[in-house]
């Protein structure tokens, strides 16, 4: 299959990729697939629930998307997956990514990696019969290297959100139901998540400037999610697509195939829509202050206001 459409939702957690993904995930042609860089870890090994309630290893739909990728689950070395995608695809690789020196000498090293995950995006698109993937897997390098698989037609949505709006969502203890023993979704202090703010943003940017690139912010998808879908399914190479939604702001979620992600992957049925503005009241006045500072210089290029 030549030209496989992959649309990768690029940006910090907790900017509202999973809603964003799950709703584009009901547009006939799209298979929503969750975060993919987790597969190998959180699935294969771990066994996590599918988006569909059931243990991965026992999901119908991934059990035929790994036979007819590589003859089964168990037929490629998920931890040499592991490794293979530690050693070219993390945030430390940017950088390298940036120079055409670089960039070599990583597609090198991924070589087998890049082979692997080219054959099962495309037993994603076989199986379910989808023209495009949905990949929310955020992180810039990994969604960089996605772009290297040979026939992959890779479109980025970076999608961004109010860095103090973020870190408050990052502070807040969420369960995470897909596992056997009690697990919570990794938490980090305004600090730290802003400063990570700056960095993915920015890396996004440099890493896609002048290519198949579409910002969104969260605010304004959730402010008039029409207009914000209809964007993407353009960006997309979908305009005739009909938009998810019923009336102006509720999509209606099936039952879904995501791998790893946000909590929020398993509801199904009538979703609004809207901003989520509890932060302007629960947040700390000091992490407010923290995270606006940290994130000062880069407010303005993203529209948002200096006093949160």
């Amino acid at each position: 299959m030549e030209g496989l459409r992959v649309l990768y939702i690029a940006g910090l957690g907790r900017s509202g990729s999973t809603i964003l993904a799950n709703s584009l995930g009901q547009v006939e042609g799209f298979f929503s697939a969750g975060e993919l860089n987790f597969i190998w870890k959180h699935n294969v090994l771990e066994n996590r629930l599918c988006g569909c309630g059931t243990p991965f290893r026992e999901c119908p739909v991934w059990q035929e998307i790994f036979r007819r990728a590589f003859g089964g689950m168990d037929a490629v070395d998920a931890r040499r997956m592991i490794s293979l995608q530690a050693s070219g695809a993390r945030t430390r690789h940017v950088l390298p990514m940036l120079v055409p020196a670089g960039r070599r000498r990583i597609a090198s090293r991924l070589r087998e990696y890049l082979a692997n995950t080219g054959r099962l995006y495309r037993a994603m698109a076989e199986v379910t019969g989808s023209r495009v993937i949905v990949d929310s897997s955020k992180e810039p390098a990994y969604g960089y290297a996605v772009g290297m698989i040979p026939g992959v037609d890779l479109r980025v949505v970076h999608l961004i959100r109010d860095p103090r709006a973020a870190a408050y969502s990052w502070l807040r203890k969420k369960e995470q139901p897909d596992s056997e023993t009690r697990r919570y979704m990794f938490r980090m202090g305004p600090g730290r998540s802003a400063v990570l703010w700056d960095a993915w943003n920015l890396s996004a940017e440099a890493l896609w400037r002048g290519r198949s690139y579409l910002r969104l912010r969260y605010e304004d998808f959730v402010a008039a999610p029409g207009p914000a879908l209809r964007s993407v399914l353009d960006f997309a190479g979908e305009p005739e697509a009909p938009l998810p939604l019923v009336g102006e702001r509720e999509v209606k979620l099936g039952v879904s195939h995501t791998v790893s992600g946000n909590p929020n992957r398993f509801e199904t049925g009538a979703v609004e829509l809207r901003p989520d503005e509890r932060w302007r009241s629960g947040m700390a006045p000091r992490d407010r202050a923290l995270a606006t500072a940290l994130t000062l210089p880069l407010l303005p290029r993203y529209g948002y206001p200096l006093t949160g």
